[in-house]
């Protein structure tokens, strides 16, 4: 319950915030067009060389929305909240990766390279199996005109996790 209520709270404050950066509008409208939706696999691994043990890995999926706020000197500025969940680093530990976390997102298209591929870097927050900061690099392909593959690696504060996902934009 505590985990849900705080899922809440971080997709509230993060969508409540397009709301209000509409103060021209009298009544402010959410842009459908700009909202998307996500869900993928993850693998993680946990350094067991800091803590004197062996390394932990582990799989699992996550699911997340965003909403874009725009484009500031050619780069794409949006947001994003989700959930992860994982399996166990360690056979009965109960240490896992799952979480809540907020994001914020750049991504710049790539067309000098190819006219589908953009670079995707995030910096955010997560609350959960790995409190902390998380930041992460990665590409993503347009595959269809509303939907994208993406690809990337995600620095936690104990976790790395390489993440496969598909996003559907509205």
């Amino acid at each position: 319950m505590k985990l849900f209520i705080s899922a809440l709270s971080i997709v509230t404050l993060c969508f409540g915030h397009c709301a209000l950066a509409q103060e021209n509008q009298a009544q402010a409208n959410v842009d459908i067009k700009k909202l998307y939706v996500g869900a993928g696999f993850n693998h993680n691994r946990i350094d067991g060389s800091s803590m004197g043990s062996v390394d932990g890995k582990t799989s699992g999926f996550q699911v997340f929305a965003g909403y874009e706020y725009g484009q500031r000197s050619g780069i794409d500025i949006a947001a994003e909240a989700g959930i992860i969940q994982t399996g166990e680093f360690y056979d009965g530990s109960g240490e896992d990766a799952d979480g809540i976390w907020a994001a914020a997102v750049a991504s710049k298209h790539l067309p000098e390279i190819h006219n589908k591929l953009t670079g995707v870097a995030r910096l955010g927050y997560g609350l959960g199996g790995d409190d902390g900061l998380l930041m992460g690099f990665g590409a993503q392909v347009q595959v269809h005109p509303q939907a994208v593959i993406r690809l990337e690696y995600i620095n936690k504060d104990l976790t790395q996790s390489y993440q496969l996902n598909a996003v559907y934009q509205f």
